[in-house]
């Protein structure tokens, strides 16, 4: 199976991980890991998490206030379509399928 980002949820990404890592030195990376754990999670389970509709599912973090919005296009292929602050508009992503 394997895992790939959008280039507009890659975005989301690497500005969280930058925010949280000019709010406090290593706040960061640990967003970074919680991200990877909640990947591998995924990976493991991909119909674990809520369904959000139209094959959309919703992966959360555990210590921060975002979550991986993903789906499946096909066997074997899990796709992260936004990495998605849960005190945003909710459904700003869905612009992007």
């Amino acid at each position: 199976m394997r895992l790939t980002y959008i280039e507009e949820a890659r975005a989301e990404l690497l500005d969280a991980v930058a925010y949280y890592e000019d709010c406090c030195e290593g706040l960061g990376h640990q967003f970074d890991e919680q991200v990877q754990s909640a990947e591998d999670a995924i990976l493991r389970h991909p119909e674990a998490w809520r369904d959000m509709g139209d094959g959309f599912r919703r992966k959360l973090l555990q210590r921060f206030p975002y979550g991986l919005v993903y789906y499946s296009p096909e066997i074997g292929w899990i796709e992260i379509v936004a990495v998605m602050h849960l005190h945003r508009q909710p459904g700003y992503w869905r612009e992007r399928t």
